[in-house]
C-alpha cells in the first residue's frame, strides 16, 4: 500500500471511486497524523467540516478498500491507520496515551508457519500491542 496521497488518490480513482472533499482531507489527515487516529478524534477535527455520519461513512469506506486498518488498544474504541509496507507492531504508554509504530526484530512469519503446522490453522493477520509506560513518564 502506498502512503503519499497522490498514489492513494490514484488507486481510489482508478477503481472508480469519487474523490470527496471528505475522502480527501481523511486521507490526508490519517497520513499526517504521528499515531493511529479515533473516529471521535476525527470528528473533533473536522467538527465544523463534516458531521459524524460522513466521518464514520468515509472511514468505513476506506477499511473496506484496504486502505485503512482498525486497530484495538482496548481502550473501548478502534483507532485508524494506513495500511503500510511494513508491518509494525505500537508500544502504547498508559501514563501519557502516546502511541510509538515498534518494529520486532523476531520474524513473527516463522510463528505463524508453525500454528499452521502445528495447528492446521492458516493465520489471515494478527495483531500485538505492547502497553507500558514510556520513557517520559518513569521520570
Amino acid at each position: 500500500m502506498q502512503t503519499n496521497s497522490t498514489d492513494i488518490f490514484s488507486d481510489l480513482k482508478s477503481k472508480g471511486a469519487k474523490l470527496t472533499s471528505a475522502r480527501k482531507q481523511i486521507i490526508t489527515q490519517l497520513l499526517n497524523a504521528d499515531r493511529p487516529l479515533s473516529a471521535a478524534e476525527m470528528v473533533s477535527i473536522f467538527n465544523n467540516d463534516f458531521d459524524r455520519t460522513t466521518i464514520y461513512r468515509q472511514i468505513t469506506f476506506l477499511k473496506n478498500q484496504g486502505i485503512v486498518k482498525e486497530i484495538d488498544f482496548g481502550e473501548g474504541k478502534k483507532r485508524y491507520e494506513f495500511f503500510a509496507n511494513d508491518h509494525h507492531h505500537h508500544l502504547i504508554c498508559l501514563k501519557c496515551k502516546s502511541v510509538e509504530d515498534f518494529d520486532l526484530k523476531q520474524d513473527l512469519a516463522l510463528e505463524e508457519k508453525r500454528i499452521k503446522k502445528e495447528k492446521k490453522f492458516k493465520v489471515m493477520n494478527h495483531s500485538l500491542e505492547f502497553f507500558g509506560v514510556c520513557k517520559r513518564c518513569q521520570r
